[in-house]
């Protein structure tokens, strides 16, 4: 009997706290972003990493969103990026079509937000007033399995390149804060509008005159969320009544 009103109890309290986790905080699922223009290679160092024409490391993202899991582009933001580089690992440029892989090495990205808009209620929740150096959106680690990644032009040959790789989530708003949160994600590269022209290989500086990156993340189901808490409260409450 009492192991019975244990179970009830624990129910509904989970009821109560899950109900409010998901109405409270939401899950950022894709994080979209449109960059300014920017070098991706850099042939001295012989390293994938992003720099301006004028050699700094952050470089501006002018258009970025936030999509909400089971919602819509919710949040939109401006702010700048910062990617540590990775070394290159391995040249497989084949005919006219240029390819790469490049190393981990613990390459990092970070995200700061100069302006984050709610664009359901108009809000500014981060502005340049109240947030003069703006907020860290996330910090994360790359952590491909195999330690590497690849950086390839497009079959068309036509001096768009694409990469992927894939990032642990280590810090930021999107991992701590109290509205928005974000898990592990695969980062989708798209370098268009490619400088110089006709490349074939990666053997001079690369530069995109319309980069832009594309951050997808897993989010567990809700019913999957709460049946992992359940069972884990279903066990601490029949061990309470034993």
């Amino acid at each position: 009997m009492k192991c019975k009103k244990a179970v009830q109890k624990t129910w509904i309290i989970l009821f109560i706290f899950s109900s409010a986790a998901f109405a409270g905080l939401k899950y950022v699922d894709v994080v979209d972003l449109d960059l300014g223009g920017c070098y991706f290679f850099d042939n001295a160092a012989q390293q994938f990493r992003l720099f301006t024409a004028a050699g700094g490391s952050e470089v501006t993202i002018d258009i970025g969103s936030l999509h909400i899991a089971g919602g819509g582009w919710d949040y939109s933001f401006t702010g700048k990026i910062i990617v540590t580089p990775s070394d290159l690992y391995y040249k497989n440029s084949s005919g006219q079509r240029a390819h790469a892989f490049f190393t981990n090495s613990d390459a990092t990205l970070t995200i700061v937000a100069s302006t984050l808009t709610d664009k359901q209620t108009a809000e500014e929740i981060v502005n340049p007033t109240t947030n003069p150096e703006g907020v860290v959106l996330l910090t994360a680690v790359m952590n491909d399995e195999d330690g590497f990644w690849m950086v390839s032009e497009t079959g068309n040959y036509d001096n768009h390149f694409y990469g992927y790789t894939h990032y642990a989530i280590t810090g930021g708003e999107l991992k701590e804060g109290s509205l928005l949160r974000m898990l592990d994600f695969r980062a989708v590269w798209d370098f268009d509008a490619c400088l110089p022209t006709n490349i074939s290989r990666f053997d001079q500086d690369l530069y995109s005159g319309m980069p832009s990156l594309e951050l997808i993340a897993e989010i567990p189901e809700p019913a999957t969320m709460l049946m992992l808490g359940l069972s884990s409260m279903l066990v601490f409450a029949m061990r309470k009544a034993a």
